[in-house]
């Protein structure tokens, strides 16, 4: 073994001397048995078990973090939207763009711009309304298959059911208004047989005194007219012509289409519009 430097060597500390065969017998003796693999001191023990334990509270918060991240990713993802859902944000995006003769639907009804946004636009339209109203909101039911009823609907206790109707195909991505459109909405039973039976005979009686000799037959806004085959005319021209001259057949309706039809022999001319 090593001796202990000069200095140690002349200290005056009992039982310190470089010389003392006890001294170097007892270290050797202590060293050995740490070798062999003696208990270790309680203070080596405290150690190593607070390193044990600082290692398997890592893993466990690891866990922890790790499923907790896993449920936030699955709460945070968008959810697929239902069939139900799909529809009613075609329907609403139909009307904020302006798509097809929504235009016209939203000034008749809504008195209000294509530009603006439908939400906004209900909203004034409820705030309107005097007295008590029940709104009922937006709704979607499944008619066929990717066909939906979508409606946003209000009530008042005397009157009958007051809203938007819409027909959504989700699979083509398009919705059209039901209303003004009266062969849809009979068929989703938005307006009677009868009303609409009444609407026609107006139209039906303005068209005959308008054109009382015409060889002419009118139903479901479709005028159809058999002209002279051997005439200097365009049937094309002429069914334009008449169309316009018709606006009046059509004033006093939701629905103001007309298809007119004029035959000339072989040839057919057709014009259609609204009004």
């Amino acid at each position: 073994m090593r001796a202990l430097p000069e200095d140690k060597a002349n200290s005056n500390t009992p039982g310190r001397e470089s010389n003392s065969p006890e001294l170097d017998c007892t270290v050797f003796a202590v060293v050995t048995r740490d070798l062999q693999g003696a208990p270790m001191s309680e203070g080596i023990k405290s150690v190593g078990i607070s390193a044990a334990k600082t290692s398997i509270n890592s893993i466990v918060i690891a866990i922890v973090a790790l499923g907790a991240i896993s449920i936030g990713y699955h709460r945070v993802r968008p959810m697929p939207l239902t069939g139900g859902e799909l529809a009613i944000s075609l329907a609403k995006q139909s009307l904020q763009t302006g798509v097809e003769d929504f235009a016209s639907m939203l000034t008749r009804y809504l008195n209000g711009s294509d530009a603006d946004r439908l939400d906004s636009m209900i909203q004034a339209r409820l705030s309107e309304q005097r007295g008590e109203i029940n709104v009922k909101g937006w709704t979607a039911k499944e008619v066929t298959s990717n066909i939906f009823l979508v409606s946003f609907t209000w009530t008042r206790p005397k009157n009958d059911e007051w809203g938007l109707f819409f027909e959504v195909d989700i699979k083509n991505k398009l919705a059209r208004a039901i209303v003004p459109d009266d062969e849809l909405a009979l068929k989703y039973g938005i307006r009677s047989q009868e009303s609409f039976q009444k609407d026609e005979a107006i139209t039906r009686d303005f068209i005959k005194k308008k054109y009382p000799e015409g060889a002419l037959q009118y139903a479901n806004h479709v005028l159809t007219i058999q002209g002279r085959a051997d005439g200097d005319y365009n049937p094309q021209d002429v069914a334009q012509e008449i169309h316009r001259s018709l606006k009046g057949a059509f004033e006093h309706r939701k629905d103001q289409y007309l298809q007119v039809k004029m035959t000339k022999g072989a040839l057919v001319g057709e014009h259609a519009a609204r009004y």
